[in-house]
């Protein structure tokens, strides 16, 4: 699934473009060829310009909302978090041998 990151971010650059296209539309529909009907089109490139918008708004409240969690899920200092490493870091193993050999270079 896309993070609110990119979506926000092509939401951003739609809302960019369509204001670009709305304004064309409205002040001078002439250089732009093709079109049967201009009305149409000017009030469809509004309507996708405030889809955008509506779109960034909430991609903007989705990253504000993730920032307010504060941090990782993972970051945890409790012994709940300690009790599910499936090591035990509290016991001092006393061996001879490491977990790599020494004379692996």
């Amino acid at each position: 699934m896309f993070s609110p990151h990119c979506c926000g971010f092509y939401c951003f650059t739609g809302v960019i473009f369509m204001t670009f296209v709305w304004v064309m539309l409205t002040a001078q529909p002439e250089l732009i060829t093709g079109l049967e009907d201009i009305e149409a089109a000017r009030s469809n490139a509004f309507g996708a310009l405030i889809t955008f918008g509506v779109i960034l708004v909430a991609c903007g409240v989705m990253i504000m909302k993730k920032k307010g969690e504060g941090g990782r899920d993972y970051d945890s200092t409790s012994e709940d978090y300690d009790s599910r490493l499936n090591i035990d870091l509290k016991k001092n193993y006393n061996q001879s041998y490491g977990s790599v050999p020494n004379d692996s270079y």
